[in-house]
């Protein structure tokens, strides 16, 4: 059984052969003129040559564009796929009629749902529920339909398409409609095809999901490119995902909208550094999706993977006549994480006797001596992108004149035709100066780009190392202590919490009120830290609630004397005061958050009171095993400090081992929000969380 017709007792098979190439469309409410999109859809039927039957469905016309018109869709006649093109308030029987019809395809383009208020939401859920208790299968509302190239449907209602779309191996399936079009049409002026355009709207009923799944078992698709707005069904999102990639469909996404991460400011630290587009970039990484953040990028990607080109790894050669250029596209390959590392001693040997000015290295100048002879610029090329010392190679051009261009660029671009090492042109843009280069570039078998940052930024999306998929180990439920119950645990409760689940905290006590705080402190190392709890206050060094290093009773006294006056002035609830024996070490930030999506999220990046300053962290989906933590930890800017930059020693294993069971009990315990352990102190033996905070879900 094949991906597009596996179905669930709640979702009936998808039929993507029947929606993408149907043998008959009607459309209702169609209408004569072409300015209203009643009419568009026919209109675009007719110009691009539909071989089926074509049915326009209005009791207000005989004929529209020169078709029989039929007043319902009872009259139709059988029809594979209906376009539903009426106002908002007729949506619902006109739906009705076409699975009482048998139509097996619903198309709702009308807008005046969800997306208009509550009267229109519950409109939505009942286009959901005939589509489940009919069978009949939904796209839409809110959308543009679909178009095929392949198949030679353009059945969209916009006229805001391209004259002459190419068929191609790229599936574009898109939650906006303008959007998704918008991709087609940048594809096809960059000279890339096509498979489809699914616009999918409001997703009453067909999703993204769906159609993913489907597209995995499409022979016409090799490239599955994602525009999104938001995840829904997010796990049938990823299982969808994985059966496109297990069928070798390559996947790019750009997804938009603010990140959230204000709106989780409430869950801390972690809470405010997790954003819906970090927990959506890391979940694609693991899946292999390559993710972009322009409609140009998913355009260039899409167009990079069609052809082929997957580098095995980010070490690039640049190539360029000019010396400039190769100095601007080696800079750039570092900013689009690509490496550019120097040319082996063998190779620069044989460049140097080929060459007349100039010293090979990488980035390769050829010099001006290429521009008087082709036979030069081939020898040199063929040497320079021979063997696998690279992953991928940029010829980085400047902006030639039709006379240099009809003489060279074909030399060039039969040069990275011929070499294994995927192969990328670049040639900027200058108006009608450069036609003849992008004419030449446009028609290549060789992946062109007529910008270098274009080039570079498609490359670094392509070449980016992925983490190799693996089955999640079964997390141990936890539950939430008792005394937790409708209000948020104090620190030391957290830490009570974390310590009983092998998470190593801090050797400290509390003393209550009015307590001996002295006494307390002759049981612990000192330095000491001294923190005022107060009930609500989670950022207690804002407000003067600190104080570090405290060595002699007197310095603990006088903390204690700054805590009362701070909680008199700011009128705050003191639960008591935490005395704690000071670690030193590395600080690092070790949370996580319960994506709405995607769920448990664990995060690890640099920590202390400059966590959310400085933007160097790595997320991962939970549970993590120690090895894996090792991988983050690797990932991140402060990693080789944790390595041992200098001599100094730092746990490394043993702060991989305190994530891996914070990410088990994010991953066991749905009831937690987010937690933070910030920091968490890595020493050369061991480490400690110093403070730390569990925020519990709202039920």
């Amino acid at each position: 059984m094949t991906a597009d017709t596996v179905a669930t007792a709640s979702r009936p098979a998808l039929d993507l052969a029947g929606l993408l190439a149907p043998r008959s469309i009607a459309v209702v409410g169609a209408s004569p003129g072409v300015d209203r999109h009643p009419g568009r859809a026919i209109a675009n039927l007719l110009r691009t040559g539909y071989p089926g039957r074509i049915v326009p469905v209005n009791p207000k016309y005989r004929e529209v564009l020169g078709l029989p018109c039929v007043p319902s869709i009872a009259d139709a006649g059988p029809v594979d796929t209906a376009y539903v093109l009426v106002g908002a308030d007729r949506v619902l029987d006109v739906t009705r009629q076409c699975a009482a019809a048998g139509v097996a395809h619903v198309v709702v383009c009308t807008s005046g749902f969800a997306e208009e208020g509550a009267a229109g939401r519950a409109a939505q859920a009942e286009l959901s529920r005939i589509a489940r208790s009919t069978g009949t299968r939904i796209v839409g509302p809110n959308c543009i339909g679909v178009l095929s190239p392949v198949d030679g449907v353009i059945a969209t209602p916009t006229l805001n398409i391209a004259q002459h779309l190419l068929p191609g191996s790229v599936t574009v399936v898109s939650q906006s409609g303008g959007m998704g079009v918008n991709v087609v049409n940048l594809a096809t002026a960059r000279g890339l095809g096509t498979r489809a355009l699914i616009s999918v709207g409001n997703e009453c009923d067909v999703d993204v999901a769906d159609l993913v799944t489907a597209l995995a078992g499409d022979p016409h698709t090799s490239v599955i490119a994602l525009f999104l707005e938001q995840v829904r069904r997010a796990d049938a999102f990823v299982a969808a995902v994985r059966a496109a990639r297990d069928a070798g469909k390559h996947l790019v996404a750009l997804k938009v909208g603010a990140s959230d991460a204000a709106a989780r400011s409430s869950l801390g630290h972690t809470g405010a550094m997790t954003g819906s587009h970090d927990v959506f970039r890391t979940v694609m990484a693991e899946e292999d999706v390559h993710v972009v953040d322009s409609l140009e990028a998913l355009v260039d990607v899409a167009d990079l993977l069609s052809r082929g080109v997957l580098p095995r790894g980010d070490r690039l050669l640049v190539v360029s006549p000019s010396g400039g250029e190769c100095s601007y596209a080696a800079d750039r390959a570092e900013a689009a994480g690509l490496s550019v590392p120097p040319l082996d001693a063998e190779r620069a040997d044989r460049l140097r006797r080929l060459m007349r000015f100039g010293t090979p290295g990488n980035p390769l100048d050829l010099t001006g001596a290429v521009i008087g002879d082709p036979a030069l610029l081939r020898r040199m090329l063929d040497e320079a992108t021979a063997g696998d010392a690279f992953d991928a190679v940029l010829v980085a051009l400047p902006t030639w004149s039709a006379h240099d261009a009809e003489r060279l660029l074909p030399v060039i671009l039969d040069a990275a035709a011929a070499t294994r090492v995927p192969t990328v042109v670049s040639s900027w843009s200058a108006g009608a100066m450069t036609a003849t280069v992008e004419r030449l570039l446009q028609t290549s078998r060789v992946p062109t780009f007529t910008d270098t940052d274009a080039a570079l930024r498609a490359l670094g999306v392509v070449a980016r190392p992925r983490r190799p998929r693996r089955p999640a180990p079964q997390p141990v439920g936890t539950a939430p202590p008792p005394a937790w119950a409708g209000s948020a645990p104090t620190e030391d409760a957290a830490k009570r919490f974390l310590a009983g689940h092998g998470v190593a905290v801090a050797r400290e006590v509390l003393v209550a009120p009015g307590g001996d705080v002295l006494g307390a402190a002759a049981g612990l190392r000192r330095p000491l830290v001294a923190k005022q709890l107060c009930v609500g206050i989670e950022h207690k060094s804002d407000l003067g609630l600190v104080a570090v290093g405290l060595r002699t009773d007197d310095e603990v006294r006088a903390a204690v004397e700054s805590f009362a006056a701070a909680v008199d002035t700011h009128r705050l609830q003191p639960h008591g005061i935490l005395l704690a024996e000071q670690a030193t070490g590395a600080e690092v930030i070790v949370g996580g958050v319960r994506d709405p999506d995607f769920g448990p999220m664990v995060l690890v990046g640099a920590g202390g009171v400059l966590t959310e300053v400085f933007s160097d962290r790595v997320l991962a989906r939970c549970p993590e095993t120690a090895d894996e933590a090792q991988a983050m930890l690797r990932g991140l800017r402060i990693w080789p400090v944790l390595d041992g930059y200098r001599g100094a020693r730092h746990d490394v294993a043993a702060l991989a081992e305190l994530i891996s069971r914070v990410s088990h009990l994010l991953a066991g315990g749905d009831w937690i929000a987010a937690l933070d352990l910030n920091p968490v102190i890595v020493g050369g033996a061991g480490n400690a969380a110093v403070d730390a905070a569990v925020h519990v879900r709202e039920v």
